[in-house]
């Protein structure tokens, strides 16, 4: 039986391998185990990835009859997969006609896989009198490797398929998770009045994978809350000299609806940012629209974070299932418009008219407008022109950035 049990505390040294095949994969034999040495077993390796067969894993398979012997074994004999039976000596034959003397007691057959496929080969011998049931064993012989091979290369393959869940969840864990902060700018003035905290991480290959993938990814592992700490915490060492001055300069930060629906997320906000020395209106919480706002256990949650002093924002305003109703009972500090309706300035008259009744919107209920998206001069200037007090958020007006490159204003 093969298992994945996921990615080692700590490497462990692997002893020279008994065989080494032409694809690069690492064999060992009757070797003792990495991890619990007490334990005697067969391993597999290629690349980084290490596959143990169970000790017992052959324990049901039949032993053959007498005068049947076999091997499960490399094309060129040096490394031997399995034995069955009496088998000294049987490997020099490896394929090689027997002597004549030899065929009166004994018939040897050798089922080799074409070269071009495997180092595979079957090697078996029966005494006359039994050679007839030694298709059925070279048949079982060949099925119990392939059996074995098939199941290492199932392990390999759901390995690869976690492999990035796994490296996600040591990333989370262990510090691999980064924080970068976008500027946010007065659009009239183009002040520098806070950032957004945006969570980056590297896949192992050292690419870079978008936040809309590995947010819902962490959260589907059911590891949504502990992400959301990490870069809060994160967030508040990195800003907490900016977040105490007399500036008034504020750092929002995603709210996941996991921590919405966690009576204990309160409690930790508040008391992560008084370790820092912080007052809790220096920070912005940001709720999407998509979060469960219908659910009167949330609003409690979030009516609990406005008491303790923190900023509300609605993000991605326009695209969940929040209604005008929802915003003005909420008392939202600020509402943010995705930036789909920030693109369709001058280039799309339905967009650019719902952006002028947001923006009527915000004004009636008295709350911020904050504009994402903002990569044009023209799309700055059209809502400057229409809500000065607007805070824009885009590549125009800055690019996330590392905490020490945060400019000063």
């Amino acid at each position: 039986m093969f298992r994945c049990v996921g990615v080692l505390a700590a490497p462990h040294p692997l002893p020279p391998a008994t065989f080494t095949t032409r694809s690069g994969t690492s064999l060992w034999t009757g070797a003792a185990n990495i991890i619990d040495r007490r334990i005697i077993g067969d391993m597999a390796a290629r690349n980084d990835v290490i596959v143990f067969t169970a000790p017992g894993a052959f324990d049901g398979f039949p032993e053959p009859g007498s005068g049947i012997d076999a091997l499960v074994m490399t094309r060129d004999g040096a490394h031997v997969f399995r034995r069955f039976g009496r088998t000294d000596g049987l490997a020099l034959y490896r394929g090689d006609s027997p002597s004549e003397n030899s065929l009166r007691a004994e018939r040897l057959i050798a089922e080799c896989a074409p070269p071009a496929t495997s180092d595979t080969c079957a090697v078996s011998r029966v005494s006359s009198h039994d050679w007839f049931t030694l298709p059925a064993l070279i048949l079982a012989c060949t099925g119990a490797l392939a059996g074995g091979l098939l199941a290492g290369l199932c392990v390999l393959w759901r390995q690869q398929a976690n492999s990035e869940r796994a490296a996600l969840r040591k990333a989370i864990r262990r510090g691999g998770v980064q924080v970068r902060y976008q500027p946010l700018r007065e659009l009239s003035t183009r002040r520098l009045v806070g950032v957004e905290a945006l969570a980056r991480w590297r896949a192992r290959d050292g690419s870079e994978v978008p936040p809309a993938l590995f947010v819902p990814l962490a959260e589907e592992m059911g590891l949504g809350r502990e992400l959301s700490r990490v870069v809060t915490q994160q967030t508040l060492q990195d800003l907490a000299g900016r977040l105490r001055d007399a500036s008034g300069f504020y750092v929002s930060i995603n709210v996941s609806a996991e921590d919405l629906q966690d009576d204990a997320y309160p409690d930790f906000l508040l008391r992560t940012v008084n370790e820092q020395g912080i007052a809790p209106p220096r920070v912005a919480l940001e709720i999407t629209e998509g979060s469960p706002l219908s659910d009167g256990h949330v609003r409690g949650i979030v009516r609990t974070l406005q008491r303790q002093g923190f900023r509300i924002l609605i993000d991605d305003f326009g695209t969940g299932n929040s209604n005008l109703n929802y915003l003005a009972e909420m008392q939202a500090d600020a509402i943010k418009l995705d930036r789909r309706f920030t693109q369709a300035i001058g280039a799309e008259p339905a967009g650019t008219l719902i952006i002028d009744h947001v923006i009527d919107i915000s004004r009636a209920l008295g709350v911020g407008l904050i504009v994402e998206g903002i990569e044009t001069e023209a799309q700055a200037q059209y809502l400057s022109a229409r809500q000065p007090a607007a805070v824009g958020q885009g590549w125009l007006l800055g690019r996330a950035v590392s905490p020490e490159d945060i400019p000063p204003e």
